[in-house]
């Protein structure tokens, strides 16, 4: 199955477009109770999920794994930092048809960049992702990107994965040839319980280093109980990871 057909599968069954249809659905049969009720409840959910305050507490659920300490990478002593890719844009006007980072790539290599100067760890950035094979792989944008405008070279590129378990596979084909074992690994917060439990499981030790949380602390704001299409997105990308980790509990 194509990478654009696994996607629009999900669209369709991750609120909040699976709500959206099934409060249709719900509203075509109103006649009925069940259908009223459907309806009712469905179009609830979408409210709930709009609400900043109500995603962000689902969010601190799910997000799990702190932020990286000082503390914790002197006692782990890890040798390499591994960037998990999380998508592309393609045909970016801006630069000239080719494709560049997505923002949820972008914001890992931009941490990533930032840790391997901190830390003096050489980098691996994994991601295939390509739609025909002449397009560049995720690895290679964002190889160029982190050498070009962060000023921070790669020293190996994984280029062949298409998903989380194969970003850990293929990468510990890859560092197993410079006996590499224990890594940093950095990936959004919401996505970090799933891919570090595939790390695990392809043999490395892990120091996860979680970047731009969803869920964050503090005193809510006014805003935060307002409906926000971001709040959507954010509902979109917490539900695609809890499914997302029982189908590798079954799968993997």
């Amino acid at each position: 199955m194509s990478i654009i057909a696994i996607y629009i599968i999900k669209l369709l069954l991750l609120p909040p477009a699976s709500l959206v249809i099934l409060a249709l659905i719900g509203v075509l049969f109103s006649k009925r109770k069940w259908g009223k009720r459907m309806a009712i409840v469905c179009l609830t959910l979408l409210w709930l999920l709009s609400l900043p305050i109500v995603v962000n507490q689902l969010a601190r659920l799910w997000e799990r794994v702190p932020p990286l300490s000082v503390e914790d990478v002197r006692e782990f002593k890890p040798e390499a930092l591994v960037v998990i890719g999380g998508g592309l844009e393609y045909a970016a006007p801006e630069y000239s048809g080719q494709a560049t980072l997505h923002v949820r790539t972008l914001l890992r290599v931009r941490y990533a960049a930032k840790l391997s100067w901190e830390l003096g760890l050489p980098i691996l950035v994994s991601g295939g992702g390509a739609l025909d094979p002449e397009q560049s792989s995720e690895a290679d944008v964002m190889a160029q990107t982190l050498d070009r405008e962060f000023k921070t070279p790669v020293a190996w590129l994984e280029r062949y994965s298409s998903n989380t378990a194969e970003n850990a596979r293929f990468s510990r084909e890859v560092l197993n040839e410079f006996g590499i074992d224990k890594i940093v690994l950095v990936t959004q917060a919401y996505h970090m319980p799933r891919a570090a439990l595939e790390f695990r499981k392809a043999g490395f030790e892990v120091l996860p280093a979680p970047t731009a949380f969803i869920g964050h602390e503090g005193e809510s704001r006014v805003l935060d109980w307002l409906p926000s299409p971001t709040a959507w997105a954010n509902s979109f990308l917490l539900a695609h990871e809890m499914i997302g980790m029982l189908w590798y509990r079954i799968r993997y």
